[in-house]
């Protein structure tokens, strides 16, 4: 499923490139080929090749269609209503502007009203990633929902019960929030882990990654090129990747120190591409982690609570946590030699960095 999810993304990045009418004609005869397979070797390298013909095709198809869909019109529409009554609800509890704008942007993925400050702040510590909604935040939902509804279920004949509103959640959610690639990619895998762990079947969750991938792209193919498709991607491949054999070499650790190993996986994946198109690498971002996700996850928590209970003392908490949080970046900025800056490594400089981290997984994972 990985390799295939890999051909689909050579096929898109060569469709996009280079537009032709032919790949789909070519899938035809190349499905053809397969399906008269004599070795195995040869079926395996032909299903590799429908799947990078499959990217192109679908590539040269929305090559020729410069607006956007009309379905994703009528959710970005709709999302901004829900969103508008939602902050409406929380401005209610009493909450500071900075609080309510910071609250718009973790929750609901509004980011016009915070301050160039502010987002220069989480940027300038490596922590901008807070800012956008993606796995963390949905998993933080979805943790709660899972021990509500799943964690005492999942064993018992009512386990498919809890599931569509599970589902409804989720993508109820992922809808509120305009359907960013970042979160659609978490609302997938998360998705999918639900119903294997509700058919208590195990699976290699970089199955469940690739999956997600095609599924997107296959709707989406432009996705391939968007920053925060790559970032996501990327750091979600690495914690996969990584953290298996990472957990089997020292098994029992401690929270915080998974917590940072995390972190520094997640840093790995991703620090190339950030370099290349940021120009920049936060050092102390695996460290600050360790504090800011959990404050993060705070007040996640009270920000909800606070839109469907607007009260004073919700507000009052969220307020002072927020102050909280911009003292540690304030801090964390101040540290000298804690980013590195003008860093820009060429394109070729970043393929062969991962192409390098990619060989060095293999032969851990196989090792």
């Amino acid at each position: 499923m990985l390799w295939c999810a890999v051909a689909l993304m050579a096929g898109i990045a060569v469709g996009l490139n280079f537009p032709l009418p032919y790949y789909l004609l070519l899938v035809v005869v190349v499905i053809a080929c397969t399906l008269m397979r004599k070795t195995r070797h040869i079926h395996d390298v032909l299903t590799l090749f429908v799947w990078f013909l499959l990217g192109c095709s679908r590539a040269f198809v929305v090559s020729y269609y410069d607006e956007k869909p009309q379905w994703q019109q009528v959710i970005e529409e709709k999302a901004k209503t829900v969103q508008a009554t939602l902050t409406a609800r929380l401005e209610r509890s009493g909450v500071s502007p900075r609080t309510l704008a910071l609250g718009e942007a973790l929750v609901v993925g509004k980011k016009d009203d915070l301050s160039r400050e502010t987002k220069e702040a989480y940027r300038q510590v490596g922590a901008s990633h807070l800012l956008a909604l993606s796995g963390m935040h949905l998993g933080i939902i979805y943790g709660f929902l899972y021990l509500i509804f799943i964690r005492w279920v999942r064993f018992s004949k009512w386990r498919w019960h809890a599931l569509p509103l599970v589902l409804l959640l989720l993508w109820g959610y992922a809808l509120v929030a305009g359907m960013p690639v970042s979160l659609v990619r978490a609302a997938l895998m998360l998705s999918i882990f639900t119903i294997l762990s509700l058919m208590q079947y195990e699976t290699d969750p970089l199955h469940v990654l690739a999956l997600s991938a095609i599924i997107i792209l296959l709707i989406a193919p432009t996705d391939l090129l968007s920053i925060s498709f790559q970032l996501s991607f990327a750091a979600m491949f690495f914690i996969l990747a990584l953290w298996r054999p990472v957990s089997e070499m020292v098994p029992k650790l401690h929270w915080t120190v998974k917590l940072l190993a995390v972190s520094c996986v997640a840093t790995l994946g991703t620090m190339p591409l950030i370099a290349y198109y940021f120009h920049r690498i936060a050092l102390l971002g695996p460290l600050l982690s360790l504090v800011l996700i959990p404050l993060t996850t705070t007040i996640i928590y009270l920000t909800l609570a606070a839109m469907l209970l607007p009260i004073a003392p919700l507000g009052w908490m969220l307020n002072g946590l927020v102050g909280l949080q911009d003292w540690i970046l304030d801090f964390a900025g101040s540290v000298p030699f804690g980013i590195l800056t003008d860093v820009c490594p060429s394109a070729m400089l970043v393929a062969m960095m991962y192409g390098a981290m990619l060989i060095a997984i293999v032969r851990l994972r196989t090792r």
